[in-house]
């Protein structure tokens, strides 16, 4: 009988090793056309033909590699790539007549979808070219598709200064960073949208590489980032006034909503708008027009939302001419509106960035419920209860924090 269990045994492990070495094995990796590099995370599936069954669902890695292994009693099989940037791609093998090849090897290479890559450079703001600067790590990178509706990415910490993503024809996306001790940069991205390939707002230091169609193409940004310290001074470029005048110019609103957008994302900083006269008309009076102007643009700002106290207005007339043209000079009108301008200068930060707790998601939706409301006329009388629908939004609003 012990012989009898022996042999019984002995027989049933060689079955299992007969049945383990008919394990067949199906690997590969994919690629980008015309050579252009291995692709990661892509969703490879796998079915047999005769049932449609899954027999394997799995990602590539970072070298664009996968393997799989299948069940041995099925001899033809499909395999499918999917990547959400570029075009799926399906191939088949066959183990028909092969029972003693145990591993099939494909190749699949995929074709990218119409769209631009963005390839980003991070580093601090520099005063003049010759200057050295440091890159900048650990920065928090978020994009949000506006046209969909959804985070795109989000990257808390970003290890090294550079960054890329795919942008898809036909949506407007909003790219934000944002680094401890920087200003935080917003970016808005147009693609193919009303006639614009690719239009960017925010930066402006891109370079493009593009095919022929313009269908795919790759986009070379450096994005520098100013750094936040108090009585640093940044030039609001083409803020100019018409001569012996205090109004806001249509141009000049143009760039004071550029400055809306950077107070809005940086709630933390205290700021001075300081204006400059050129040196025509009395000394005097070029002190009190300049006043006026700088109190103009706070004006224009405080009327489209940033809070009064944040700001303060300062005019230094023509005590800092940025060319030759003093009193008795003979300048060109160019050169006078050289001196007519406008600079913004940090006076004092906050402790505390009410934005730091929000996402770059709640940050766009906050505001798109906000210009909902403010839009929206509705007629309350004495006594009747909000709308359901306001009293929604304002709960939305109440949760996410106003800032």
């Amino acid at each position: 009988m012990k012989y009898l269990i022996n042999v019984t045994i002995l027989f049933l492990v060689g079955t299992m090793c007969l049945a383990q070495d008919k394990v067949q094995t199906i690997e590969g990796y994919v690629y980008e056309t015309n050579n252009r590099g291995y692709i990661s995370n892509v969703r490879i599936t796998i079915t047999n033909d005769d049932n449609d069954g899954v027999e394997a669902s799995l990602m590539t890695d970072n070298e664009g590699y996968f393997k799989a292994a299948i069940s041995h009693d099925h001899s033809s099989f499909t395999i499918k790539a999917e990547h959400k940037l570029f075009f799926s791609k399906s191939a088949t093998v066959s183990f028909e007549d092969k029972k003693e090849k145990e591993t099939e090897f494909v190749k699949l290479e995929l074709e990218r979808r119409p769209g631009y890559i963005f390839d980003v450079t991070l580093a601090e703001a520099r005063s003049n070219e010759n200057i050295v600067v440091d890159a900048i790590q650990g920065a928090k990178i978020e994009i949000y598709n506006n046209t969909k509706r959804k985070e795109e990415l989000v990257i808390d910490s970003l290890e090294s200064p550079n960054f890329n993503f795919t942008f898809e024809q036909g949506n407007h996306y909003t790219a934000m960073v944002r680094k401890k001790g920087f200003l935080t940069k917003r970016m808005e991205a147009f693609i193919n949208i009303d006639g614009c390939i690719l239009c960017f707002e925010g930066i402006s230091n891109v370079t493009d590489v593009m095919t022929q169609g313009n269908e795919l193409g790759t986009f070379l940004a450096n994005i520098e980032m100013d750094r936040v310290a108090i009585n640093t001074t940044f030039e609001l470029k083409n803020i100019y006034y018409d001569y012996d005048k205090s109004f806001i110019r249509e141009d000049a609103a143009i760039e004071l909503d550029k400055v809306l957008a950077v107070l809005k994302d940086n709630p933390d900083i205290l700021v001075e708008l300081g204006s400059h006269t050129d040196s025509r008309g009395r000394d005097a009076y070029n002190m009190s027009l300049s006043e006026a102007r700088a109190a103009a643009a706070v004006q224009y700002l405080v009327e489209n939302g940033i809070q009064s106290d944040r700001m303060s207005s300062r005019g230094y007339g023509e005590t800092q001419l940025v060319n030759r043209c003093s009193n008795g000079a003979k300048c060109s009108e160019a050169e006078h509106q050289q001196n007519r301008r406008t600079q913004l200068k940090i006076t004092g930060i906050k402790k505390e960035n009410p934005l730091d707790k929000k996402s770059l998601k709640q940050i766009i939706e906050e505001d798109l419920i906000l210009k909902e409301i403010d839009g929206s006329q509705i007629q309350i009388n004495p006594g009747e209860d909000l709308p359901e629908e306001i009293k929604k939004d304002i709960e939305r609003l109440n949760k996410g924090g106003l800032y």
